[in-house]
């Protein structure tokens, strides 16, 4: 959390959360960062899994970042470069679940149906909605059963990269 890099990609963020969600930001805190320990600052039951996603992936990126840094010390990073990441598996987790809200795996995964066992991954486009679109500021989705997905999240929204 000292760390330069870390602080200026855990303070994106922070600002990226209070976009998203119009409430105050998340401390920058050991205990709530890194160890979800959420007795001092907790976000809304609803937004749960969006938290989990942003928050794992951040730590990811930055873990991802530390480990290059050390096998290739003149690798200059950035934290535009890391938040880069975290915003690109971000998006991929995004379309990944918009792809279980709208195709039938089991159908096209090009196995024998027989091979998939257990729960089907399928996920409702409400469940898809409660957990990307919230306020509308990552992604919207029409109340139409055919509607598209509308990505807004990009490097300037809805909080631009750091530097």
């Amino acid at each position: 959390m000292t760390c330069p890099l870390a602080a200026a990609v855990w303070d994106w963020f922070a600002a990226t959360w209070a976009a998203i969600t119009g409430e105050d930001a998340p401390p920058r805190s050991t205990d709530l960062l890194l160890a979800d320990d959420q007795r001092t600052w907790r976000p809304a039951s609803q937004l749960w899994p969006l938290w989990h996603s942003l928050r794992l992936a951040t730590i990811y990126q930055l873990l991802a970042a530390y480990q290059r840094a050390r096998h290739q010390p003149d690798a200059a990073q950035s934290a535009g470069a890391v938040a880069a990441r975290i915003l690109s598996s971000s998006r991929k987790a995004l379309l990944g679940d918009w792809r279980l809200a709208t195709v039938t795996i089991r159908q096209t995964a090009g196995v024998l149906s027989d091979w998939l066992r257990g729960r089907d991954p399928k996920l409702t486009r409400e469940e898809f909605r409660e957990r990307w679109c919230h306020r509308d500021v990552l992604c919207v989705l029409g109340v139409e059963p055919d509607a598209q997905l509308l990505i807004h999240w990009s490097a300037h929204h809805p909080v631009p990269l750091p530097a």
